[in-house]
């Protein structure tokens, strides 16, 4: 069931009320701009947003609607105009195969004149850890090669032709949507690399094509088109030498299985896998499963309880490109383990979402955060972005699910977070979930950057140990805004309303019955602290409800730091 939540103005009017009190305005709300370092793949939405913060509240809410009302070309087209480029691509009557041929002219001109080599240092410096334990000679190795890396991302990205592979897969997702079987001829076949019935093959100058019938098909070639009629499909992907990747599955229960950069994983072209129907089971890799890499992957599941599964770079993420995972119904299960689940890194948006059913979004722990413990675990995930600081800056990563009793398990830079010129934000609509994280999650922005929680509706518990919760350090914002429900928020420090370093932090809670639980009364429920000559803002604001708080008591007013407020209205 589909359910529409429109975000009203409620927040805003007792923001402004609230601001007043510590003698401030919504428009003292902005950051400084003398820190800011350019580099050619800064969003320019991030730039305006960093100017005017809390308008990213209505622009993420905007981007959520645009996901689940509009048709996939035309919020391609949306996020495309992100970048700056317009909308492009026209199909006319072109037909499916000699729109397969021109996109795959398209993909060959944008990359004429880029290196090789780019594709390898960014899957590189994906896995790269720039201050090693070690000694530190070790550590200054470790530097200077990352810093060669990034340099040589910087000069080379700039030589891809963004606006071709916008427009080749514009134009492909009006031929899908087009796209009619009876156009082809059937002759019942068998081939290489095709276990059952293929009603159709054949080689064209963008790869080789094949229709499979309505049995138990097993595919383990690279082929360009695979469309199969429906049965349980098992797909075996090898690695990829082409350009263009279009699966079209019509009902199953199928199994996908691949290396790198497939199941809707893209590097150097496009990649769309589209299933009508059944419960799947996606088992990736890494860059896989709705991932596009100097590309776009888009990897789109209408109906069915499904379960994806992968390690690095997945589901939903995008860096120097868009990737998108779109499931339709039933109830999911997303399993990762770094920078998956709606991530963008430089130059790339990450779009994780699902409109219906019961989910669990799982981050694993297997890499270590050796800079700050030795017990949790980076995530970088959930509705997050992270650039190369100080050289590139992050991108756009988002988690957009519209109903159902969702869980959402993450550790260190998760669950609308972002880091270094970037937007990371959640919005959740309906439903009773849990977020657990540790660490710069649940609304968090660090560094000039900005993250953000949205949850509509639901009785919702929010779990985090610290820089959580509504939490801005250095220069940025961090946000959680919960409109409905009775709602338990539960963290150690610097959550709740902090903002640190002349960061802005805010939790708004609309309605319910809410419990503030926290452990450090000090910089925690609306505190603002003082750094480089001027203030941090901290806001906790509950509008109504008999709520239940640590520092300060249901119908009052207090204050923490000069810019540090709680408020609870009622």
């Amino acid at each position: 069931m589909f359910i529409l939540f429109l975000l009203t103005q409620t927040w805003s009017c007792y923001l402004d009320s609230t601001l007043q009190f510590i003698g401030l305005s919504q428009e003292d709300i902005a950051f400084r701009d003398d820190y800011t370092i350019k580099d050619p793949f800064r969003f320019a939405i991030v730039d305006s947003l960093l100017k005017r913060p809390l308008a990213s509240i209505n622009f993420v809410n905007s981007l959520n609607d645009s996901c689940w009302f509009q048709s996939p070309e035309q919020f391609l087209e949306t996020l495309v105009k992100l970048y700056g480029f317009k909308s492009g691509g026209s199909l006319s009557e072109k037909g499916f195969v000699n729109c397969l041929s021109l996109c795959n002219r398209f993909l060959d001109s944008a990359f004429v004149k880029t290196p090789e080599e780019v594709g390898s240092v960014f899957g590189k410096l994906a896995v790269f850890s720039p201050e090693p334990t070690g000694s530190i000679d070790e550590e200054k190795k470790a530097e200077a090669e990352y810093d060669s890396l990034v340099l040589y991302l910087k000069e080379n990205a700039t030589k891809v032709n963004y606006d071709l592979i916008f427009q080749a897969g514009i134009m492909l997702e009006q031929a899908i949507e087009k796209f009619q079987l009876e156009k082809f001829p059937f002759k019942p076949k068998k081939i290489p690399g095709v276990k059952g019935r293929v009603l159709y093959y054949r080689k064209f100058d963008f790869g080789a094509f094949v229709i499979g019938d309505s049995g138990a098909n097993i595919y383990k070639r690279d082929f360009a088109v695979i469309i199969d009629l429906g049965g349980d499909d098992k797909y075996q992907f090898p690695v990829s030498r082409g350009r263009l990747h279009i699966v079209l599955d019509y009902g199953g229960d199928d199994q996908y299985e691949g290396e790198d950069y497939t199941i809707g994983g893209a590097r150097f072209g496009i990649s769309i896998l589209i299933d009508e129907a059944g419960n799947d089971q996606y088992n990736g890799r890494n860059f896989s499963l709705g991932t596009g890499i100097f590309g776009l992957g888009i990897l789109i599941d209408k109906k069915g309880n499904d379960h994806y599964r992968g390690d690095t770079f997945i589901q939903g993420a995008g860096g120097f490109g868009i990737g998108i995972l779109k499931d339709f119904e039933g109830n999911d299960i997303y399993e990762g383990c770094l920078y998956a689940q709606g991530f963008a890194s430089t130059y790339g948006i990450g779009i994780l979402a699902d409109q219906d059913g019961n989910d669990l979004y799982i981050m694993h722990e297997k890499y270590l955060d050796e800079i700050r413990y030795l017990d949790h675990y980076l995530s970088f995930s959930q509705g997050f972005s992270i650039g190369y600081r100080p050289e590139l800056s992050a991108g756009l990563g988002f988690i957009f699910d519209q109903n159902g009793n969702d869980y959402y398990l993450g550790d260190i830079f998760t669950q609308g977070s972002s880091y270094w010129y970037g937007l990371g934000a959640i919005v959740d609509g309906a439903g009773n979930d849990d977020y657990i994280a540790y660490q710069y999650a649940q609304g968090a922005g660090t560094h000039i950057t900005i993250g953000l929680l949205i949850d509509k509706s639901g009785n919702d518990n929010y779990i985090s140990k610290g820089v959580s919760q509504g939490c801005g350090h250095d220069l940025s914002l961090g946000l959680l805004y919960d409109i409905k429900g009775d709602d338990t928020y539960a963290a150690f420090d610097l959550s709740q309303g902090a903002g640190n370093a002349n960061g802005v932090g805010i939790l708004i809670d609309e309605q319910g019955d809410d419990t503030y639980a926290i452990k450090r009364t000090s910089n925690t429920q609306g505190y603002g602290n003082y750094r480089r000559e001027y203030g941090s803002i901290g806001v906790l604001m509950d509008i109504s409800g008999k709520d239940f708080y640590r520092s300060g008591k249901d119908k009052s007013l207090w204050q923490n730091g000069k810019y540090g407020i709680g408020i609870d209205w009622q």
